[in-house]
């Protein structure tokens, strides 16, 4: 008989951990701001993103905002495994908007996005009920884009566009954060994500359809120059369905 009560309440206790895990996993959607830190919010020269230099080793990117989905499934007690894909938006600081936009008001300006996709570990720290405090760590691979760098330029009497395209980038990444969960359904986190040095590559382009512009193509060819590594503090806000 002990051991039947003993079989009970084990069932019992297990069961309650089920029951509380699966009521803690789910997906949530998360949306905040993202501060570039280090060599990529650096740079104020036009030297840093010329036509064909878009960052060179600083990145002079401007204060973004990110959006993204992530998934957790809590393991046992305090200890969850999660899954998330973000994305990152940061245009470029404003001294190196103006430097572009007095050399030619049509220009297309380059912006930067960056594409984590990651899977990690979190651990809830201290749990109130009400709120709970946790951290967590993830790697995965990060999917960086800078835009194309646009203008029209008038050469003998014939309207060129002109500029520059980037390739895509995928690098190594990875993140450490820490946050509070409100009534488990409102969290608010500061995390650290960093991705990696890659170069930058991409080819000069400049068309119009005509003599001038296919003249011009023939100059252009495919470039590397210097590396760039995103990292940013992201502050961010979730709700979980």
């Amino acid at each position: 008989m002990k051991n039947v009560r003993r079989m009970i309440a084990s069932a019992a206790v297990v069961l309650g951990i089920s029951m509380s895990s699966f009521a803690q996993s789910g997906l949530s959607l998360r949306v905040g701001g993202n501060f570039p830190v280090g060599a990529f919010g650096e740079g104020g020269s036009m030297a840093d993103i010329a036509l064909n230099n878009a960052a060179s080793t600083l990145g002079g990117a401007a204060t973004g905002l990110n959006a993204g989905l992530k998934y957790q499934y809590n393991l046992l007690g305090n200890l969850g495994l999660f899954a998330s894909a973000d994305v990152f938006y940061n245009g470029l600081k404003n001294d190196l908007v103006e430097d572009l936009k007095n050399l030619d008001d049509d220009v297309n300006l380059p912006s930067y996005l960056n594409i984590p996709v990651m899977v990690g570990v979190n651990y809830t720290v201290l749990d109130f009920k009400v709120a709970s405090l946790w951290a967590e760590a993830g790697v995965g691979v990060n999917f960086r884009n800078i835009s194309s760098m646009e203008t029209e330029q008038e050469i003998l009497g014939s309207e060129i566009e002109a500029g520059t395209k980037y390739n895509m980038a995928a690098t190594a990444a990875w993140q450490a954060g820490v946050g509070v969960t409100i009534g488990q359904k409102v969290s608010l986190g500061l995390h650290y994500y960093t991705f990696g040095n890659s170069a930058i590559k991409g080819e000069p382009f400049a068309e119009d359809g005509g003599l001038i512009g296919d003249w011009a193509d023939k100059l252009t060819g495919e470039f590397e120059s210097g590396k760039l590594n995103p990292s940013m503090m992201v502050l961010r806000v979730g709700y979980h369905f």
